[in-house]
């Protein structure tokens, strides 16, 4: 049961790195003058996330999941005719985000740091608890950005903080994945 979820974490560890690489990449890419549409998809893929629940709550048998999908489908149908209605929206609300996600990530990995890589009995654990720390810096820098009046930089800092989101969850998987022995046996 623990190898089960040790090999579960591991695999959604690798697909979060993968997104917030390209994630970070895009924000790097991305001219300014695409932000209003990619505001604008955002709203429109989640007004038809919105008809898809209801359609489906209508359809559905009306059990607590089906009212609670409701609820999910009428906030994004809410947030979808923000994002259409309300310029500069989508850059705000991408800045509160990625301001948060490192700070979520950050606690979640001093919490694992502490309780696990510590216990592993692997050399140089402590690094997590630095890099962990670090990345609670960069979601609060977001906050307190001086550059939230050009998008330019603010893009780039947005970029750099989930870059470095990745960075910091890639060398945690050191800690996380088994040592293979020379007799083909894990240490865990």
């Amino acid at each position: 049961m623990l190898f089960h979820t040790l090999e579960k974490f591991k695999r959604s560890m690798l697909l979060l790195i993968i997104l917030l690489m390209f994630t970070g990449l895009t924000m790097f890419a991305v001219p300014v003058a695409y932000i209003p549409i990619m505001g604008q998809l955002l709203g429109f893929a989640l007004l038809v996330f919105s008809i898809l629940r209801i359609m489906e709550f209508i359809d559905s048998n009306k059990a607590m999941i089906h009212f609670i999908n409701l609820i999910i489908g009428l906030v994004a149908g809410l947030a979808g005719i923000l994002l259409f209605s309300i310029d500069g929206l989508f850059l705000v609300l991408l800045n509160w985000l990625v301001g948060t996600l490192p700070i979520l990530l950050g606690g979640y990995g001093l919490y694992h740091a502490l309780t696990y890589a510590r216990r592993s009995g692997r050399k140089g654990w402590w690094i997590l608890i630095i890099l962990d720390c670090l990345l609670l810096l960069f979601g609060t820098f977001l906050f307190v950005n001086p550059w939230k009046d050009d998008p330019r930089k603010l893009l780039y800092v947005i970029g750099g903080t989930l870059f470095y989101s990745a960075a910091v969850y890639a060398v945690s998987l050191f800690w996380i994945w088994p040592f293979r022995q020379d007799d083909g046996s894990n240490v865990e």
